[in-house]
């Protein structure tokens, strides 16, 4: 079989970035108060538990913050633990408006600390230590109160949001009228593997199935069939073909560099063939990747037109899967 060599960005720097992205996280937004007593707030996943006696948590913050100097001196500060419904929580504390505050609900804790409404946790916590660590600075917190409820923890991995249940739930819930196509997205360094065709350019892709768990099992299977090693995350998109006979899952996966079989090729993500890529379902779900890579923004996707949708915030427990499937929404 035919091969390309393709050279992995060298920069160690990113290379251990991503080692460090392996381990799946949760997602924290870490609150204070600023010298004048505004509201200040930065989305964090890499807090942990030290202590339980006595009671102690620490996280980390960039040296480069802009809030860096307000966190080392108000002598306080606030772990609010997201849900999985707060995505838009954490893209705004990790973005740089500048007022993160604006369109969050929270309130005071006792120690005066702002609390997002609906985390699932929060912690309350006296600033007990400050430890200078290369490029961060760890902050060691004095729980002085705290409070959880029920709910799914927002989860991180490999620079993406974590909702598996969820996906295979929604993908079981609409694909019941026919069987399964599936393909896969898959990243290499900023690039996009793509398979040639003789229509164009198209997603790596596996044999027709019947349920999700099977879908999924198919891609892999070719995948590997085609000496393409690769690492499947999160659903991405979910679409009726335009037969109406069956349904297409579009997962995003990762892959390292290497070895490229003869027939597929790695594009950039600025530069893929977007006008080459079929089917036109296929192509738009590529095109919205490559917007919302840019942004490092994700969202799972549920197209009940073809050409139109919505990246929709799911309640399962609340909202008929009829009623997300019936919904239009903007061109994407």
């Amino acid at each position: 079989m035919a091969s390309q060599k393709e050279d992995g960005n060298s920069d160690p720097r990113r290379q251990l970035r991503q080692a460090f992205g392996s381990f799946a996280t949760g997602v924290t937004v870490v609150t204070s108060r600023s010298d004048d007593g505004a509201p200040i707030g930065f989305t964090a996943n890499s807090f942990t538990s030290v202590s339980l006696d006595p009671p102690l948590l620490l996280v980390c913050l960039a040296k480069s913050s802009s809030n860096i100097g307000h966190f080392s001196r108000s002598g306080r500060f606030a772990i609010n633990i997201l849900s999985e419904t707060q995505k838009d929580v954490s893209a705004r504390f990790a973005s740089r408006v500048d007022d993160r505050f604006a369109e969050t609900q929270w309130s005071d804790s006792a120690l005066g600390n702002p609390l997002i409404d609906d985390a699932i946790a929060w912690f309350d916590c006296e600033t007990d230590n400050i430890v200078d660590a290369g490029d961060h600075m760890i902050l060691i917190g004095r729980i002085a109160g705290f409070d959880q409820s029920d709910g799914r923890p927002l989860a991180y991995l490999r620079g993406h949001y974590l909702d598996l249940g969820l996906a295979e739930t929604t993908a079981e819930s609409i694909s019941h009228h026919g069987g399964i196509r599936v393909g896969g997205l898959l990243e290499c360094n900023g690039k996009i593997l793509l398979r040639q065709t003789s229509e164009g350019w198209s997603l790596p892709m596996g044999a027709a199935r019947s349920g999700f768990r099977e879908g999924r099992a198919a891609l892999e299977e070719e995948l590997s069939a085609n000496g393409i090693s690769a690492e499947l995350g999160f659903l991405y998109s979910v679409f009726d073909a335009p037969s109406g006979n069956a349904t297409w899952l579009i997962f995003q996966g990762d892959m390292p560099a290497g070895t490229i079989p003869e027939g597929y090729r790695l594009f950039s993500v600025d530069d893929l063939p977007l006008q080459d890529i079929t089917p036109q379902p296929v192509r738009a779900a590529v095109h919205r990747y490559q917007t919302e890579f840019r942004n490092a923004r994700f969202g799972l996707y549920i197209d009940g037109t073809k050409s139109a949708g919505q990246v929709h915030t799911i309640d399962r427990n609340a909202t008929p899967w009829s009623k997300l499937m019936n919904e239009e929404g903007a061109t994407r």
